[in-house]
């Protein structure tokens, strides 16, 4: 038996210059429209005076003038500023003891004739991913 559901799907689009970004709730469109089409910056640090899009980007802004480095790798313990660079910090413990794998650019391909497609096989042969 085929059942064919119906779905309602609202998007609201950016209608400024041309924009037409489209986003699935009018808040997220509100908000992607004051900041930026109207570069409206709410958001007031209270040590030097500049302001901030959102309140996520003074906190984190404020941290530099306070010192403070309140998110803490889970790992190893280590302290950071801002959650984004915690999260690359957490990729390195994540990455540990898996294999690594190659970079592969122009300067590898030389002179010699191949395609990049062979070039990756050729890699794969030589760093034996096949048995591991």
């Amino acid at each position: 038996m085929n059942a064919i559901g119906e779905y309602k799907v609202s998007l609201f689009c950016c209608m400024m210059n041309n924009c037409n970004k489209t986003y699935s709730t009018k808040f997220n469109l509100k908000r992607h429209v004051e900041i930026c089409h109207l570069k409206q910056k709410k958001h007031k640090c209270d040590y030097c005076n500049k302001y901030f899009v959102s309140q996520q980007n003074l906190r984190e802004h404020v941290f530099i003038h306070t010192g403070a480095k309140p998110y803490e790798c889970s790992y190893c313990g280590e302290h950071f500023r801002q959650i984004s660079q915690l999260s690359l910090h957490k990729r390195n413990h994540e990455f540990m003891g898996k294999p690594k794998g190659f970079c592969l650019d122009a300067i590898a391909l030389g002179t010699k004739s191949m395609s990049l497609t062979q070039l990756l096989i050729q890699n794969i042969r030589e760093n034996n991913f096949y048995n591991e």
